[in-house]
């Protein structure tokens, strides 16, 4: 007994001091001679193949990716055009650590010699294809990469198949590389097969109608079929007001005389939207909006909205009616009615409004011509009370691009509003009024952002005192200079305002911030800027962001102190 104790004794006194794989070899790799792109390609192949031996590498391991190396270098360099590259390496065992060297060099890019393209089939003399190969990406004297290389075959078949040629084949594809004579010979010949067109397009039940909900596609029964157009009809469902999910499915295996049938499956959402937002601040007391969207109304895609407001500054009701135009992605006519009363520091008024629009999306640009009806009952700085109406057209153009409309960490909002009325049609007063807004968000770093943002305006009236108190511009209050009531500076027929606030994140979605606004509203062009500081604490919720600031109006002699609190979009 004591012999077979020893035994084990020794035995496993052996497999603890003696195997060093079970602490497992230390490999560092070196890599000289190449640069940039290429050298991060052979990094990733080289971890890549130092992986597949696990975490624990032995001895032999070691051994085997090394002299494997060298191919898998040679692999990472052909994509960048080195296809004769020369590598010397050395492996070497320092302390306890193995070290693999490897001093490439890549020798000669090889360069594109020659391109043969050919069509045939029914499509050979597509203008579109034709074009396509006439302007093929890959050009003679190129650098030979094999991403390029791939990506160019692709986009070939992507033209064919877009053409309506879904069954297009490449009866050649060669690349031919002679590293002796340095020359590099693609072939690329299609046969595109017949061509296919759009069938029937059927819809799953839904509150709209088809002809409604065909006007989404950019294609027709009868067109040649495109698998583009048929992802970007899904885009526009999926983008639009109505509809949570859809999936347009052509049916290619169902096709019979080459007309594809296609099946549009759609998730419609609730009836009715509800909208709500709050906010509080010490100088105007607590702010509401409450609304409702009742988003179809019969078939054909028109929806209502209804909005009311309230605080002690403004109180208001609004409603606007859409009416999708030929086509709901793009063109949509409104109807809208609002009655408010506004009771600035410096004024009162009650006003009523009607306006009919039209609104028209271009290359991600909004354009809104407007046709507005103003009857307002005002006064301001302890002047009589005025009786005003106005018939004015306005225009406006106005684009936002975001990140994310909840959380934004990069984007941008600009807009720009024309508008103006005259006496010799059915208005009290003559003017012309513009502005222009602006707002840019962007993170300098992963934790910060940076918004900036500004508003300038100007009003062509003979007397800014026949204009109705709605439509002269005013500032003070959130979104404009903080630190003041709201539309407590002014009236006056220049606007200005300018801000900048800078936040940190400080755990999760919860920043820290400071800021810092300028501006005013008078009659003389950069006189009597008003500045308004504070800091604050923003909270990035899922229905936007909730914010707290303490803002001190700088201007005032005593200088003081508001807390502002919001909930609602940065755009």
């Amino acid at each position: 007994m004591q012999y077979f104790i020893r035994v084990i004794f020794i035995v496993t006194f052996c497999l603890f001091f003696t195997q060093p794989s079970f602490a497992g070899e230390a490999l560092r790799i070196v890599i000289t001679g190449v640069t940039g792109d290429a050298l991060k390609n052979v990094q990733d192949r080289l971890a890549v193949e130092q992986r597949l031996y696990g975490k624990v590498l032995t001895v032999e391991d070691v051994r085997n990716f090394y002299s494997h190396a060298d191919s898998d270098i040679q692999s990472a360099l052909k994509p960048y055009g080195y296809f004769k590259a020369d590598v010397k390496s050395r492996l070497t065992y320092q302390e306890t650590t193995w070290i693999a060297q490897f001093q490439i060099n890549p020798g000669p890019l090889l360069y594109i010699t020659d391109i043969n393209l050919a069509v045939t089939g029914p499509g050979k003399n597509n203008p579109a294809i034709q074009d396509f190969i006439h302007h093929f990406p890959l050009k003679v004297g190129d650098v030979l990469q094999t991403k390029p290389y791939e990506d160019a075959k692709i986009a070939f078949f992507q033209i064919v198949n877009n053409e309506g040629y879904l069954k297009a084949v490449l009866t050649k594809k060669e690349l031919r590389i002679n590293l002796v004579k340095k020359t590099a010979f693609i072939i690329l010949h299609m046969d595109t097969g017949q061509r296919y067109y759009f069938g029937s397009i059927n819809f799953s039940p839904s509150p709209f109608a088809s002809g409604f909900l065909r006007r989404f596609a950019e294609f027709r029964p009868g067109d040649p079929f495109s698998s583009q157009k048929a992802l970007t009809f899904q885009q526009n469902l999926v983008n639009s007001h109505y509809f949570s999910e859809a999936s347009v499915i052509p049916n290619i295996n169902d096709a019979a005389d080459y007309v594809v049938p296609t099946d549009v499956k759609l998730t419609t959402f609730k009836a009715k939207q509800y909208k709500f937002g709050a906010g509080y601040g010490t100088l105007t007391g607590p702010r509401v909006l409450v609304g409702m969207d009742w988003r179809h109304i019969g078939d054909s895609g028109q929806h209502l909205t209804m909005l009311a407001r309230y605080s002690p500054v403004l109180k208001g009701l609004a409603a606007k009616y859409f009416i999708p135009g030929s086509n709901p992605m793009t063109d949509q006519y409104t109807l809208g009615a609002n009655i408010q009363q506004f009771t600035p520091q410096n004024g009162n008024s009650f006003s009523e409004t009607i306006s009919g629009a039209y609104v028209k999306m271009m290359h991600d640009w909004q354009h809104t011509l407007s046709l507005n009806l103003l009857n307002e009952r005002y006064t301001f700085n302890n002047e009589p009370r005025r009786n005003s109406h106005e018939l004015y057209p306005a225009y406006t153009i106005s684009n936002i691009v975001t990140d994310n409309m909840g959380d934004p960490h990069s984007g941008r909002m600009i807009s720009l509003t024309v508008q103006g009325a005259t006496e010799k049609l059915f208005s009290t007063t003559s003017f012309l009024q513009s502005e222009i807004k602006a707002k840019f968000i962007f993170s300098p770093t992963d934790p910060s952002r940076i918004i900036v943002r500004g508003d300038l305006g100007y009003t062509i009236v003979n007397d800014t005192s026949q204009l109705p108190l709605t439509l002269q511009y005013l500032a003070g209050g959130l979104g404009s200079v903080r630190g003041y009531n709201f539309g407590s500076i002014g009236p006056g027929r220049y606007l200005e305002v300018a801000s900048a606030e800078y936040q940190h994140r400080i755990i999760d979605k919860v920043y820290g911030a400071v800021f810092y606004d300028i501006g005013t509203a008078t009659n003389q062009f950069n006189k009597n800027l008003k500045r308004g500081d504070g800091f604050g604490f923003v909270y990035a919720s899922p229905i936007g962001p909730v914010q707290l600031y303490l803002a001190r109006a700088e201007s005032k002699s005593w200088k003081p102190k508001s807390i502002i609190f919001n909930i609602g979009a940065e755009f």
